[in-house]
């Protein structure tokens, strides 16, 4: 004989203290007040059945995605919010990536890297800037990443008294819902990071560097990443530049636009420079270079206001990287 079912009891909010009570009192207004431990047996009672879930779970996932979200926040002060529906592709083995870039150390003979240089495009990240603040670099091949951040500093007139770091990451693969969203993917993110590039005996890196993954920027050099010999999923790593790393956090975007041309000199792209042997020179961008220091999207707009933002001298650009000290490969 199947067992007769009870009803399920209804709660009420009468005004006062929780009650369990029947229509019928609830229509006279007459109820009873319930202790803690009936109120719970009231609600495993009248649970539904498709609303449960575990709820350790759900909390564990929620913490997962705040604590990315805290990080991305601290490494993105100057990110908008951001209108994007992300379908990210990483990297199985980073370890993999990484002893690659090693291995590419190895792989280059002297004689084969002297007369390769490379066309780099630097983009500073500013959301709200007008006019695009972007610099063109002609760099050997050979050159340590430790001279790309001078070349880079002295490029974007930075004074050179902040930490920096490069940052390579997967990229990711973007979906824009709008056409006036800014892609996600011109900042960088931990979650597609790969490894970063930096001065690893700097006393400011003491006791913050993974030796597992971080590079040296006084031993890896631009064809280490973008050499021909290198593996398809290193080349096509996103890479990035932040100068101030623990204050304004000036990101840089750097596109790699391939190998120039053998022989390839400056009056060729109608650029002047004092040294005709000049190796790292600049040969177009656009935007005024941003006073170190500025602080908010408040002040850089005021700034903006004020100053001519399209005013730029390639040519005393080209005489501050004449002064970058370029450390060639053993024998070259």
């Amino acid at each position: 004989m199947a067992q007769e079912r009870k009803p399920k009891r209804q709660r009420f909010s009468l005004g006062g203290p929780s009650g369990d009570t029947s229509f019928e009192d609830y229509l006279t207004g007459t109820h009873k007040t319930i202790s803690s431990d009936e109120e719970e047996e009231f609600d495993q009672e009248n649970q539904d059945p498709e609303e449960e879930f575990d709820e350790d779970e759900e909390d564990e996932e929620f913490d997962e995605e705040e604590e990315e979200e805290n990080d991305y926040d601290i490494e993105n002060q100057h990110a908008p919010a951001l209108n994007t529906t992300t379908n990210t592709t990483t990297t199985n083995n980073t370890q993999d990536t990484i002893n690659k870039i090693h291995i590419s150390q190895n792989l280059t003979t002297n004689s084969s890297a002297k007369n390769i240089n490379f066309l780099i495009q630097i983009h500073l990240v500013l959301p709200s800037a007008k006019v695009p603040v972007t610099r063109l670099l002609h760099l050997p091949s050979t050159l340590l990443f430790e001279q790309f951040s001078s070349a880079i500093q002295l490029a974007f007139d930075w004074e050179g008294d902040h930490l920096w770091k490069f940052d390579l990451q997967t990229p990711p693969q973007i979906t824009t819902t709008t056409t006036t969203t800014i892609p996600k993917d011109i900042f960088p993110h931990p979650r597609y990071k790969v490894t970063d590039i930096k001065d690893m005996m700097g006393l400011h890196n003491l006791g913050t560097n993974d030796f597992r993954k971080d590079l040296d920027s006084k031993k890896i050099r631009l064809m280490d990443i973008w050499g021909n010999h290198q593996v398809p999923r290193v080349r096509k790593l996103d890479m990035f530049y932040t100068y101030d790393c623990y204050g304004d956090a000036w990101y840089h975007r750097i596109k790699f636009l391939g190998v120039a041309e053998e022989g390839l000199k400056p009056v060729d792209l109608g650029v002047e420079v004092e040294d005709r042997q000049q190796r790292i020179w600049c040969f177009g961008g656009s935007g005024a270079a941003r006073p170190e220091d500025m602080g908010d999207e408040e002040e850089q707009e005021r700034w903006e206001e004020e100053n001519d933002t399209f005013e730029w001298d390639i040519g005393w650009v080209n005489a501050g990287l004449s002064e970058v000290d370029v450390v060639w490969l053993p024998g070259m």
